[in-house]
């Protein structure tokens, strides 16, 4: 049982990771085409005098997009390694990342310029372009650090979010790790690991005040806490939910499509 919870678990893990995943990418690329449109309109560094629209299209295309994957895999990489870094040294370790990429950073310019207006740049010229890949580079990974340091500062300085609301109304001999909640008449039946009890409320009133829980509504009269999903099956052909401590919840048609958004089922 527990290998089957912790499988559960590894792949609802994997599930937000490919979620987040795909979020950034589309944000690299929505980034990266406004960047290459923008260098394309305004043609810098000759690009504007020596080529046409759609030369300056492909010509940043292939030197934007090349370099981006260089630059976004080589400060990631040292981001990562340098996590528990003081400021200096990982501003230093960046730049040194950002001048180290800047030698396959210029051989995609020199590559872009060997395509797109050949004879323009010649070999003597390399080590000119190198210069402004590293230039580009540092600046790019000194505002990234910038971005960085100043939301691991504001995450900080936020003061902890308080529980929700309703964990003040269970008794303490049954804790608080909360598993679900089932409506029972003009009650409110509180499940956790160790233990359950009815609390006096409206069930509405009692989701209400799990806003900011990590768990959901999955039936009318059902919440369940998402950390104690362990499984799913269906009972009778109907979508079923199984909780931590073998509890069976059932799911409802109405709840059924963000049951699946959410990855339990």
């Amino acid at each position: 049982m527990r290998e089957r919870q912790r499988i559960f678990r590894g792949l609802q893990n994997m599930q937000f990771t490919l979620r987040e995943l795909r979020r950034q990418v589309a944000g690299h690329a929505t980034a990266l085409a406004a960047v290459v449109a923008l260098f394309a309109f305004i043609g810098p560094f000759g690009t504007y005098d020596s080529m046409g629209p759609l030369g300056r299209a492909g010509y940043w295309l292939l030197a934007m997009s090349g370099n981006w994957s260089i630059w976004a895999g080589s400060m990631l990489l040292t981001l990562h390694l340098t996590h528990d870094w003081p400021l200096p040294r990982r501003g230093l370790a960046l730049a040194a990342a950002a001048v180290s990429a800047a030698v396959p950073g210029a051989a995609v310019v020199f590559a872009a310029e060997t395509l797109f207006r050949p004879g323009y740049v010649g070999l003597d010229r390399l080590p000119e372009v190198y210069l402004g890949v590293a230039v580009i580079g540092l600046v790019i990974s000194a505002a990234v650090l910038a971005v960085r340091h100043r939301s691991a500062a504001q995450m900080q300085e936020a003061p902890a979010a308080a529980p929700p609301r309703f964990l003040d109304r269970l008794p303490h001999g049954i804790g608080r790790d909360l598993v679900y909640l089932r409506m029972a008449d003009h009650y409110v039946e509180a499940f956790t690991t160790t233990g359950s009890d009815l609390v006096l409320m409206r069930f509405a009133d009692a989701v209400a005040e799990l806003e900011g829980a990590d768990g959901m509504r999955v039936h009318r009269s059902y919440w369940v806490a998402r950390a104690h999903v362990t499984g799913a099956e269906r009972i009778n052909g109907r979508p079923t939910l199984c909780l931590t401590g073998g509890h069976k919840v059932p799911v409802s048609r109405t709840y059924l499509p963000q049951v699946r958004a959410a990855g339990l089922i």
